[in-house]
């Protein structure tokens, strides 16, 4: 991988400066992303995954994207063009980046987004299934461990998308369109080309039906990798339901020395297995209903701790709004919902 970073600029023609510079105050605003210039003529915003912007040229304004990787530039495309097709969509759609038409690379699969192909799929205890995938495993990290799983209408072969001209990616709609829950890279083995990731079996769950009824050799869509990293410096207090469980042993695993409290709740708490910690007390509840005022409640703690919060939507938000009440936006903290 070079050391360069990857960039790609788009005109955005009888698009007002102004107007693209209030959009991206408002995004940072909302992602609680940094600003990393802001002026008359260009603003850029810094993200987990590069730095995206606008800047005012000499034939009207333009979009640009820094990226250390072609998956993160992709992910910086698709929700830029769809911001702007929110307020400009004749525009977004006209739109063309720079290095698509160096390449030519449109058509093709994203490039954060490869096949890969089932394994095996075993019971972990009486709650979880763990499943075992082979493929390009190479863009999987510790700086961002979730992904989306990519499932086919069942009884169909699976369409998969590919790039627009405007450089954003084209789903498959109407009966071709994909099932795209996210999941936990529970272990990553580069050399093998191997992805093992924990799914928690909930009544109805379409993944859940796939991963017990689909005979090794299938082929499934991973997108990503994405989302929060596995890594931290600063002690721990965590609070997960059942759908956070494989992201607290991810955690677990890559920071050995890690000290803190961890709170799992759900009535598989007591069995979903958890790598040895011996500096972090693990508290298990086996009802949800104390998570969202235990959480709360930790804020007193977050400007010496990592807070960490995986659960249901109106928890998270809860929590999330009471933090940057109390400290502005969310440093030292990641807080998800993960189902609704």
């Amino acid at each position: 991988m070079s050391d360069q970073p990857l960039t790609a600029e788009a005109a955005l023609p009888g698009i007002a400066y102004d107007q693209l510079r209030a959009l991206a105050r408002a995004q940072a605003e909302d992602h609680d992303l940094a600003i990393a210039q802001d002026g008359p003529t260009r603003i850029t915003l810094d993200s987990d995954y590069g730095r995206f912007g606008f800047g005012l040229t000499e034939t009207g304004s333009a979009a640009e994207i820094e990226a250390p990787r072609a998956d993160y530039l992709q992910v910086l495309k698709d929700a830029l063009v769809g911001h702007l097709a929110h307020h400009w969509p004749e525009t977004a759609l006209a739109l063309r980046w720079s290095d698509l038409e160096a390449a030519d690379k449109t058509a093709d699969l994203p490039s954060n987004a490869r096949p890969m192909r089932l394994i095996s799929t075993e019971p972990l205890g009486p709650d979880f299934l763990r499943v075992t995938l082979s493929g390009d495993v190479s863009a999987f990290g510790t700086a961002a461990i979730h992904f989306r799983l990519g499932l086919g209408p069942k009884g169909r072969v699976p369409v998969w998308p590919h790039v627009g001209p405007n450089g954003a990616t084209i789903w498959p709609k109407g009966d071709d369109a994909l099932h795209l829950p996210v999941y936990t890279a529970r272990h990553v083995d580069a050399e093998a080309g191997r992805l093992t990731f924990d799914l928690f079996r909930h009544e109805g769950g379409r993944a859940c039906d796939w991963a017990s009824s689909t005979a090794p050799g299938a082929e499934v869509l991973i997108v990503g990798p994405g989302g929060g990293g596995a890594l931290t410096d600063r002690p721990i207090r965590a609070f997960a339901d059942e759908t956070g469980f494989p992201a607290i042993g991810r955690i677990l695993t890559e920071n050995p020395a890690l000290t803190g409290h961890v709170a799992l709740f759900g009535r598989s708490a007591a069995d979903y297995p958890l790598p040895p910690a011996p500096g972090v007390t693990i508290t298990r509840h086996d009802s949800p209903a104390p998570m969202a005022d235990q959480a709360l409640a930790a804020l007193d703690d977050a400007r010496r701790s990592y807070l960490w919060f995986a659960g249901p939507a109106p928890a998270a938000k809860a929590l999330r709004t009471a933090y940057k009440a109390r400290f502005g936006k969310l440093e030292n903290a990641y807080i998800a919902a993960y189902w609704s």
